[in-house]
């Protein structure tokens, strides 16, 4: 294990520990102006926010107004991914600051009297946070869709249908079009997908689950029905869709009934798709 040590024989290396420690504990650090008046000085800061490092300058936030009356507390805070300082107004004679807005990080309070003129340093109180522990908001898309116990006519043999999903159990992030059949997110990621169909295809028939995207087979899976009696089949596959034009659709194929009917039943027939972290 290497440690670093302040060395005042070396002045190269000293004053790069310097740099670096003045990096990390000085970030948007607030206080008065060089001459007080009625705003705050930032020092220059930085952000990551995943792979992207912004670099902010030095800001001057204000001019703040005091009450007429009483006394304030007013909060400066920094918007998370650029890094702008803006004021959020307190409420007068209240000593609980305002509530830190969404998107932003706190740096500082500030106590306003009816005389403030200028802000000194007594009048500031740091309160860098710059990194916060609550897990990142997911876009969640999770869906569960299904015929609502009614037979879909029609399925055709060895020609592949659409399975017509008309109800929804869950549709979080209303990805799921009933009107269509399809599921077209509007947030892009990996998504997990499960396909389930069940008809009777008679003795010796097959029947085929599917998975399709943007109209082009992803996975699917045969059945075969040695004797004439309801069997189902059954895909899932995991695949990229782009949030914007990306779509599925789940169809079946029988390879005997001329006009098979697709069970109904949501615990028989269903469609479901989650988006991944």
């Amino acid at each position: 294990m290497t440690v670093q040590t302040f060395n005042p024989t070396d002045l190269s290396q000293s004053t790069a520990n310097w740099a670096v420690s003045q990096r990390i504990v000085g970030a948007f650090a607030p206080h008065a102006q060089i001459v007080p008046n009625p705003t705050v000085a930032l020092d220059p800061g930085n952000l990551l926010n995943g792979t992207t490092l912004t670099e902010v300058n030095a800001q001057s936030v204000g001019p703040f107004t005091p009450p007429s009356n009483g006394f304030r507390i007013d909060r400066v805070v920094i918007d998370r991914s650029t890094g702008a300082a803006t004021i959020v107004t307190g409420t007068v004679n209240n000593l609980t600051p305002p509530a830190i807005p969404t998107g932003t990080l706190p740096v500082a309070r500030v106590m306003l009297l009816p005389t403030t003129d200028a802000i000194g340093n007594d009048l500031i109180v740091d309160e860098r946070t710059l990194v916060d522990q609550t897990p990142a908001t997911q876009n969640s898309v999770v869906v569960r869709a299904h015929r609502n116990n009614v037979g879909q006519s029609g399925v055709t043999n060895n020609a592949w249908a659409k399975a017509l999903l008309t109800t929804t159990d869950i549709n979080v992030g209303n990805a799921f079009d009933t009107s269509t059949s399809r599921f077209l997110p509007l947030v892009a990621g990996k998504y997990l997908l499960h396909a389930q169909v069940m008809m009777n295809c008679g003795v010796n028939g097959s029947i085929y689950a599917g998975l399709y995207v943007n109209g082009t087979n992803l996975s699917l899976c045969r059945s075969l029905t040695p004797i004439a009696t309801p069997t189902y089949a059954a895909t899932s596959s995991i695949c990229y869709l782009n949030g914007t034009t990306d779509y599925v659709e789940m169809k079946v194929l029988n390879t005997i009934i001329t006009d098979g009917i697709l069970d109904g039943t949501p615990t028989a027939t269903f469609f479901t798709a989650t988006r991944l972290p």
